[in-house]
């Protein structure tokens, strides 16, 4: 009898062990990749363009060197819906069941709501970016920035003002598998608390909540624009992006006489994801680039086509591809 247990225990611990060491296979996009880790599935590398083209902003060499993981994910009949961690970036993918891309999104890069901060406040305003979730239930994905903003930073024996706020968007997945942005909510806690350094003050405090934040400002819009899903971009969007760049502008000669480096740090970021943008729907952005050729817009561009070999290259590739034969001539000239 002892034997037959110690057999018993033996075989169960056998097969603990091979199922322990047999891979689990995640089928997804047209393709099986070995499930498991600590950050996720990881897609091959040689597969970076296969998961993304078309979703990630950035040039093919770029997206190249990426490592990505699938974080979560939901299979349905109709499209497998997928969270891509690379660093710090989030993004959201749909995919045929026997592979290709339907649609996605970016949802996020760590700390970048900060770039949403009020900088109008004569005061002065300073952001913290606290963590930030992507969860993925039920068909729907929901991200949440927190945040915590000091007020009137820049004045001296008022009431310390603190904001602890978050911002959630909310993406839906409809039966063909596109994505589209159902709601923005925020949440407020706002707290006043009696600066001690004041005669008189005992440090009491007042605390109350909204569903609005009061310091978010501008670069929500900027926030919003290249986190929305890439089905939804149209050819009013590069307008919408030059029209950020020059109220950012407006902006900083607005505070030039106050630490404006948060400021200079935000319209940096805004610049640098240009380039990802054109890459990303050449044609929607080189029309419009065409038509407006003395925009801010153009003249960042300009920048990286100097700097950036791999980035002219690989745009005069996606060029020669356009179906518009006038917009076609037109930069294949320039880029040439």
């Amino acid at each position: 009898m002892r034997k037959n247990c110690f057999l018993a225990v033996m075989l169960m611990s056998l097969a603990v062990t091979v199922t322990a060491m047999t891979p689990v296979e995640l089928r997804i996009n047209g393709v099986s990749l070995v499930r498991g880790g600590n950050e996720g599935t990881l897609v091959p590398e040689s597969m970076n363009e296969q998961f993304l083209k078309g979703v990630y902003i950035g040039t093919k060499s770029e997206l190249a060197d990426k490592q990505f993981f699938i974080t979560d994910f939901e299979h349905t009949d109709n499209y497998t819906i997928a969270v891509l961690k690379t660093g710090g970036d989030y993004y959201l993918a749909t995919y045929k069941p026997k592979g290709g891309i339907i649609d996605g999104a970016f949802l996020l890069h760590d700390g970048d709501i900060v770039m949403g901060c009020d900088y109008t406040n004569p005061g002065g305003n300073k952001m913290y970016s606290n963590s930030s979730t992507v969860m993925l239930e039920n068909g729907k994905v929901s991200v949440t920035r927190n945040f915590t903003t000091g007020v009137n930073v820049y004045e001296k024996g008022g009431k310390h003002l603190t904001e602890d706020g978050s911002w959630t968007r909310m993406y839906d997945v409809d039966e063909s598998g596109k994505i589209s942005v159902s709601s923005n909510i925020f949440h407020s806690k706002w707290t006043e608390k009696e600066n001690m350094i004041v005669p008189g003050n005992r440090g009491g405090s007042k605390v109350s909540e909204s569903d609005k934040c009061r310091t978010l400002g501008l670069g929500m819009n900027f926030l919003s624009l290249y986190t929305e899903p890439v089905c939804q971009e149209n050819d009013e969007t590069p307008g919408r992006l030059e029209m950020l760049f020059n109220q950012f502008e407006n902006m900083i000669k607005s505070v030039r006489n106050r630490d404006a480096s948060d400021l200079l740090k935000s319209r940096s970021y805004m610049e640098s994801r240009l380039k990802g943008l054109v890459v990303r729907n050449p044609k929607v952005w080189l029309e419009w680039l065409d038509k407006n050729p003395e925009s801010k817009s153009v003249s960042i561009f300009n920048k990286y086509l100097e700097n950036d070999k791999d980035f002219k290259s690989e745009l005069l590739k996606e060029v020669k591809s356009f179906k518009d034969k006038k917009l076609r001539k037109a930069w294949e000239k320039k880029l040439k």
